[in-house]
């Protein structure tokens, strides 16, 4: 009975001494980019030759604006400021406007001084997500055996897919997790172009012979047992949705369990797979024990601001929501509270929210989880490439995490027109409880056929207004962060009403009916009170009307 505790004990000291070593890691935020007056549009057509074809391609898609200032590399005289002073840099975040460093307390209060610094932060550091607390091979579609696999993806409807021939062709998808075995069966076809070991620094993905003392033979446990979920193929064992898509691997943790992981990993490798153009991310990450369980508000922890910058650039991004209802935490992990993310939890074989799956809301009080899937027992590869250890079965909303994301890419394949948010709202909506969502199953557990069938309005609540061509309603700036104007114009004086709604047809803003003069008719609003999202302007007329889209990003 002792050992137990003696090993619990021997843990606890490794992480005490691993957060003692974090104290010296900082960001450090930059005030603006440094662009001299006049040379804006350099900057930005210099930074879009560090995007490849398929990324700008991809913002073409679902952004307004496909370069912007987040894309321009950091200001040369300001990181020559950081160097002056001693500090290490890390890592460099164009999206951030920020690097990682390593510092001592006399140097921080140097770089707290630099005019050009805006803020200094503390690292935080990784909450695990233990599941306990290219060979281009020919691959059949044609009624494939899942093996025990089956019963997890028909929960979600993913086998009739498959039968209507998708299998994620076309679509790039980009993991970040603890490393990859390729070498064992259920990768035999995985097509992967790219790999990036954001630890060492080099591409290898699975364990490194020479750095085993930092990583362990379990290195690439948890992203193997993930990987797998999502795109492993042996007939008789398991097939996973999105088997025929393509795969960037990025390495950004220590294996799951208590050692230290940088946040900064996970930020540089969203970055690296934005610009070969992946189309989803998957991380079934998660920090929290730098953070409160207040600071889970969309827009504070790092990775979260992150996840809304690559958001912003098309991305749709799948993270886990953590392993938390019955800890002391007992809420969802960063970044699963960035808004316009799917935040996944887990669900057991007979649909009933998983004991460990974590609850929302969001610290400002917005639905968390987003969607649910099949995460108690069940069935993955392992790491090992001995047959007889070539599969298990695992609990943890890390396994729900990959069902979801490979459910996405088969939605993808399916409607190659659609924006990345609308992959999110058409597999939101089509969920299990969509119509009365709660914090412990989100919108339900996911509908496959559902969201592949889904059919947009201007609202999924109310539908558009009979279309008077005589009105132009329209908002700037769009996306919005902050107040915006509606510009309604018309040609001849017009009575009627505004209404802001939100994606579930709530009315969130209201401009009383009156008489609007012909021409332009400005009506400035702010977004303060608004979450980040989807929400939909409309213009009531007496007999008809006009309707626009606005996204709010934080």
């Amino acid at each position: 009975m002792m050992q137990p505790v003696l090993i619990s004990l021997f843990i606890t000291l490794i992480s005490v001494s691993a957060l003692a070593a974090e104290n010296n890691r900082y960001w450090v935020f930059f005030e603006d980019k440094g662009i001299p007056a006049g040379q804006e549009i350099i900057a930005l057509r210099q930074a879009q030759t560090s995007l490849s074809e398929r990324s700008l391609n991809r913002r073409a898609r679902n952004c307004p604006e496909i370069v912007t200032a987040g894309d321009v590399r950091l200001n040369e005289a300001y990181l020559q400021q950081v160097r002056e002073t001693g500090a290490v840099i890390r890592r460099c975040s164009k999206w951030l406007n920020a690097v990682s460093v390593e510092t001592t307390p006399e140097i921080l209060l140097q770089l707290k001084s630099l005019p050009c610094v805006r803020e200094v932060r503390p690292f935080s550091q990784k909450a695990t997500l233990d599941p306990h607390g290219s060979r281009q091979l020919h691959r059949s579609i044609d009624d494939p055996d899942y093996g025990p696999s089956l019963d997890q993806y028909a929960m979600s409807r993913i086998p009739e897919l498959h039968a209507r021939g998708l299998s994620g062709e076309g679509v790039l998808m980009a993991f970040l997790d603890t490393g990859y075995n390729l070498a064992i069966e259920a990768f035999d076809s995985l097509t992967v172009p790219a790999t990036w070991d954001f630890i060492f620094g080099d591409s290898i993905v699975g364990v490194e012979e020479d750095h085993e003392e930092q990583g362990g033979p379990w290195q690439h446990n948890h992203g193997t047992m993930v990987l797998s979920v999502a795109a492993g193929y042996h007939e008789g064992a398991i097939v996973g949705p999105a088997f025929g898509a393509e795969f960037l691997l990025a390495k950004t943790e220590w294996r799951a369990g208590e050692e230290q992981s940088e946040e900064d990993n996970y930020v540089a490798a969203l970055e690296w797979a934005d610009s070969i153009g992946t189309d989803i991310t998957s991380s079934s990450l998660g920090y929290k024990l730098w953070y409160e369980t207040s600071d889970m508000d969309g827009h504070t922890a790092v990775t979260t601001v992150a996840v809304v910058e690559a958001i912003r650039r098309g991305i749709l991004v799948v993270t886990a929501a953590g392993n938390d209802r019955d800890s002391d935490w007992g809420t969802i992990i960063s970044p699963a509270d960035a808004d316009s993310i799917l935040a996944v939890g887990a669900v057991d074989s007979l649909g009933d929210f998983a004991y460990f799956s974590s609850p929302g809301p969001s610290a400002d009080g917005r639905i968390k989880p987003d969607i649910c899937a099949h995460g108690v027992h069940t069935y993955c590869a392992t790491h090992y490439t001995d047959e007889e250890y070539s599969y298990t079965y695992t609990n943890g909303t890390s396994l729900s995490t990959p069902i979801i994301s490979g459910l996405a890419a088969l939605v993808m394949e399916a409607h190659p027109g659609w924006t990345a948010q609308q992959v999110r709202e058409a597999m939101i909506m089509s969920a299990s409880r969509a119509s009365h969502p709660d914090n412990d199953y989100g919108y339900g557990i996911a509908d496959g056929v559902g969201a592949v069938d889904y059919v947009f309005t201007s609202s999924p609540h109310f539908r558009e207004p009979v279309v008077d061509s005589s009105v132009l309603l329209r908002a700037y700036p769009n996306p919005l962060n902050g107040y915006g104007v509606l510009r309604l114009t018309i040609t001849e004086p017009k009575s009627g009403s505004i209404r802001l709604f939100d994606v579930l047809g709530r009315e969130t803003m209201r401009w009383d009916r009156k008489q609007w003069q012909a021409g332009e008719n400005n009506v400035k609003f702010s977004s303060t009170d608004l979450a980040s999202g989807m929400y939909w302007a409309r213009f009531e007329g007496e007999v008809d009307g006009r309707a626009t889209k606005i996204v709010v990003i934080k």
